[in-house]
């Protein structure tokens, strides 16, 4: 029988979620959003339904699935009044107990990726982090959680966070540090994509076969001082910079000592 599932939220992962949850046997039956438009244009994607009202969300899904802001996650959870089927939410750092006392069954599957919208991706490469509230309802997060994808991972919430921590600074941070190249790069008139991307990719596809700080390169990694010190003295004229490439290279030099 084809699952069939309410998506509540129109952001990023919502969208891919949308779109790929068809692929995998499931019927997405409604979009769920707060912007008229954000929901009506998603649902028309997919040939789904949609609303704006919470009084109108379907009653007889098997998974409604919460693909919203953190910080809007409790709101919406008190505003849907529905109690049937799985209640799943999607987030890397909001506690599974978001749901007690307010759903029967529920559980998270919090996908470890960036999502942009329009820009599809393979959910069986990523991996899936699942919890839910109890034995019963186990298998069918899992169920859920393992069309998706092949790499699922059993948490608490307390690793759950910890994981979406080391993604913040893994992806997030990084993609900061590439800006960061980006601007030193127009600064001097060189386009980021010719000049950085080989590198980016090298340094990535090392890390198949090493691991990070065996992976680790660079004028802070060999100590090499008088490169630091002409470098710092290029970005003279920004301290946030400067204060990024000391503290960065001093922790570097350290992690070498150990």
């Amino acid at each position: 029988m084809i699952k069939k599932v309410v998506v509540i939220g129109t952001g990023n992962v919502a969208w891919h979620l949308a779109h790929s949850l068809p692929l995998f046997g499931y019927c997405v039956v409604q979009i769920f959003g707060r912007d008229l438009d954000k929901a009506q244009g998603l649902a028309l994607e997919i040939g789904a339904d949609y609303t704006t009202d919470y009084n109108e969300i379907y009653i007889n899904a098997d998974f409604y699935i919460y693909a919203v802001a953190d910080n809007a996650l409790h709101q919406v959870i008190d505003n849907v009044k529905v109690d049937s089927g799985v209640h799943i939410h999607t987030s890397g750092s909001v506690d599974i107990d978001v749901f007690r006392g307010k759903k029967s069954n529920y559980g998270v599957v919090y996908p470890l990726q960036t999502f942009t919208r329009n820009k599809k991706i393979n959910f069986s490469k990523i991996a899936i982090f699942i919890e839910a509230n109890s034995t019963d309802t186990m298998p069918k997060v899992e169920e859920f959680a393992k069309k998706l994808s092949l790499k699922i991972f059993d948490t608490d919430s307390r690793q759950r966070r910890m994981v979406h921590l080391a993604a913040v600074v893994g992806c997030n941070f990084t993609n900061y540090l590439w800006q960061v190249a980006n601007e030193l790069l127009k600064e001097n008139h060189f386009p980021f994509r010719d000049v950085m991307l080989p590198l980016i990719e090298e340094s990535v596809d090392k890390l198949k076969y090493l691991s990070p700080m065996e992976a680790q390169t660079g004028p802070a990694v060999r100590q090499d001082t008088d490169t630091i010190t002409k470098h710092l003295q290029l970005l003279d004229k920004n301290d946030d910079f400067r204060h990024i490439y000391r503290y960065i290279s001093d922790l570097i030099i350290k992690s070498v000592g150990k």
